[in-house]
């Protein structure tokens, strides 16, 4: 239930990241029509629903994305202006992306805010025994899944996740020079260990969401509890998960200053170009 809700909440509030990161700026209105259809399958993967329930779910999923389309996207495309104007003024110093990236966190944040309330009022309807073991199973499924895919040896780890990272990377700055190619292979090794660690604490936090769903809570008490867990779990989980994720974040500011540093005049262009146009593309799909 837990990833359910994880999946339900986060792949709307990421799915800017993840199109700017995958696809090519034509397609992000292709990939947003679709996010409907997207987020009911992730539910009802989670959820035994019968017909009249499918239905139910496709119209409060409607309002959801309606909500994240209207109030959120306009905010990403003025942070993505925001962030091409700074790379355009060379203000890409360490300072300069820790603050881009904290404005990130900050507008995920909102948007995980926003969410809730909508996953909570579906959700309050399906707390019975046999919902919440339904739920359970299909969520030790998709982990043991993850298990398996990180049970590979370190070589094929190593050179699945650079060639992701290296991928996503030429999607935003065109053809990578030899530097930036050996700063990915760098990051690739110091960052390889981290998908366990990612593991274990959604594992944790599966645990404590299903323990929380067996109190039957209100829905006002389900909407407070699952934005703490959501943006906030560590505190109730794993504490020293904290540490890791701002070590983590470190990393990526590193390496998103040193790529950056030693970018060429044409690639700095590909950039500010590419974030503009999908601030234009958020704007329309806003609207």
């Amino acid at each position: 239930m837990k990833i359910f809700l994880r999946r339900y909440i986060y792949k709307t509030a990421i799915l800017v990241v993840i199109t700017i990161l995958l696809t090519a700026c034509s397609s992000t209105r292709f990939i947003y029509s679709f996010i409907d259809d997207f987020i009911q399958d992730e539910i009802t993967y989670f959820l035994d629903l019968n017909e009249k329930e499918e239905l139910l779910l496709s119209q409060q999923v409607s309002e959801m994305v309606n909500w994240h389309r209207t109030s959120m996207l306009p905010r990403y495309a003025t942070y993505l202006i925001n962030v091409a104007d700074k790379i355009e003024k060379k203000e890409y110093e360490s300072a300069d992306i820790n603050k881009l990236l904290e404005n990130a966190r900050f507008l995920i944040e909102q948007t995980i805010s926003g969410l809730i309330p909508y996953a909570s009022k579906f959700l309050i309807n399906y707390l019975t025994n046999e919902d919440i073991e339904f739920m359970e199973k299909r969520m030790l499924i998709r982990q043991q899944e993850r298990i398996t895919e990180l049970s590979k040896s370190e070589d094929i780890l190593y050179k699945e996740r650079l060639k992701r990272l290296t991928l996503n990377f030429e999607r935003f700055f065109g053809e990578l020079n030899d530097s930036q190619k050996t700063l990915l292979e760098t990051h690739t090794s110091q960052t390889l260990g981290e998908s366990r660690v990612r593991l274990h604490n959604r594992t944790l936090r599966q645990k404590v969401f299903i323990r929380f769903l067996k109190t039957q809570p209100t829905e006002t008490v389900l909407i407070a509890f699952t934005e703490k867990l959501l943006i906030r779990g560590h505190l109730i989980t794993n504490p020293s998960y904290e540490d890791f994720s701002a070590t983590s974040l470190k990393r990526f500011e590193i390496l998103l200053v040193n790529m950056l540093s030693v970018s060429s005049e044409v690639q700095l262009k590909t950039i500010i170009d590419n974030l503009r146009a999908y601030a234009s593309d958020f704007k329309a799909v806003s609207m």
